[in-house]
């Protein structure tokens, strides 16, 4: 009986892990404790990355508790709102998913918001055309964009639909959400992450973690 019993909770957990492996897709949650610009991620502008370690808390949190032990501070500062940002390629087919995840940690002094792009293949080349006379505005396929706004100090969960998402450069791409791979698209191709400062003149501080793709 026992051996029964074992046998069915086996086969119940591998079950499990099987299921999960298809209910999100992870893009990072940085517990290499490594951030290699250039390898999976760049960045452009004026913002600053680096891989620090979360500090525990002492009261109950689960948001924090998920997020482990490293995760990626953003930092900088601007004369006109914009300071830069970081980006990765994901070649991923996304039609499985229906939102957008991060963790963030914000900064009581500085604040400002995370503008999230998503660029999906639309010409079937596996590649994102951008014009750098148009400030890299992609030419050939659709570049979605959502806005997040940084909280104060902590972690705080945000899950953005992707019906929330707009499209931005309207005639670039067929205009439609479609970040499947199927008729030779590469499907979600790209990911970038754009910090904005909430005065004209001023800074960011912040951290990210937990970044995927669910339900």
């Amino acid at each position: 009986m026992k051996k029964l019993v074992l046998a069915l909770s086996l086969v119940f957990l591998v079950a499990a892990a099987a299921i999960s492996q298809f209910t999100f897709y992870l893009i990072d949650n940085f517990e290499s404790g490594e951030f290699t610009e250039g390898a999976k991620w760049w960045r452009f502008g004026g913002l600053k990355a680096e891989i620090t370690r979360n500090i525990s808390s002492e009261a109950k949190d689960l948001i924090a508790e998920s997020c482990g032990e490293y995760s990626l501070n953003l930092s900088g500062q601007t004369q006109d709102w914009y300071v830069g940002g970081i980006g990765t390629e994901l070649g991923v087919d996304a039609a499985g998913y229906s939102r957008f995840q991060i963790d963030i940690y914000g900064n009581n002094e500085y604040s400002g918001k995370l503008i999230v792009e998503f660029f999906d293949d639309d010409n079937n080349n596996y590649t994102i055309e951008q014009d750098p006379k148009k400030n890299y505005e992609a030419t050939k396929d659709d570049k979605w964009v959502a806005e997040v706004n940084i909280q104060g100090k902590g972690f705080t969960r945000t899950s953005i639909p992707f019906t929330a998402f707009r499209d931005v450069n309207p005639g670039g791409g067929d205009d439609f959400w479609n970040p499947d791979q199927k008729n030779g698209s590469g499907g979600l191709l790209k990911l970038q992450l754009v910090a904005i400062t909430e005065k004209q003149q001023g800074k960011v501080n912040f951290k990210i973690d937990n970044l995927l793709l669910t339900f």
